[in-house]
């Protein structure tokens, strides 16, 4: 942050449950909106919208690569093998629904080695122009809220389409019936 302030807030952290919780959301969000892809059809799904990846194929290939680069190549040190890679790669939503598949069994399997003291192990990593740095926490909790704008410009999407989203609601998953 340009104030050095942390992104959470004064002193504020996240732990390793923290994040699974917010991973698990945004998997589960995919799964459904993947869902919802197949009964609206391949025509409906690819057709160009004016979005920021075109299409709603393309927001939400490149929501599972925004993941998968972060955590699986970034916070690991790697580059990026793929580039800008267009979403039309993708031809199938058994292709986009393998590839998710694969990748939310390799951030399940990330996070599950996790530990609290890890999320503030430094990384850096390719950025332009050049290298930045910043700790395991903070990117984790960058790349789930680009994928949470780019979940919000799928729902926004299919609400102008006249189709109801498959809405996953956050806090109904975590309620305690009041005392």
């Amino acid at each position: 942050m340009l104030d050095g302030a942390h992104p959470l807030g004064p002193g504020g952290t996240m732990d390793v449950l923290d994040l699974v919780s917010l991973y698990e959301y945004m998997i589960e969000s995919r799964e459904r909106f993947l869902d919802a892809f197949r009964e609206l059809g391949w025509e409906e799904v690819t057709k160009a919208r004016g979005a920021t990846w075109g299409s709603m194929r393309g927001i939400l290939v490149h929501m599972i690569e925004v993941e998968d680069s972060w955590i699986h190549y970034d916070l690991a040190g790697k580059p990026w093998p793929y580039g800008d890679r267009d979403p039309s790669a993708f031809t199938t939503f058994d292709q986009i629904a393998a590839y998710h598949a694969d990748l939310a069994g390799r951030t399940r399997a990330f996070l599950d080695g996790l530990s609290d003291e890890s999320l503030g192990r430094e990384v850096v990593f390719d950025w332009t122009p050049g290298k930045a740095r910043s700790s395991v926490e903070d990117v984790l909790v960058h790349a789930f809220i680009d994928e949470l704008a780019h979940l919000g410009e799928l729902i926004c999407l299919m609400w102008q389409m006249d189709v109801k989203p498959p809405h996953v609601n956050c806090i109904a998953e975590h309620l305690e019936p009041a005392q």
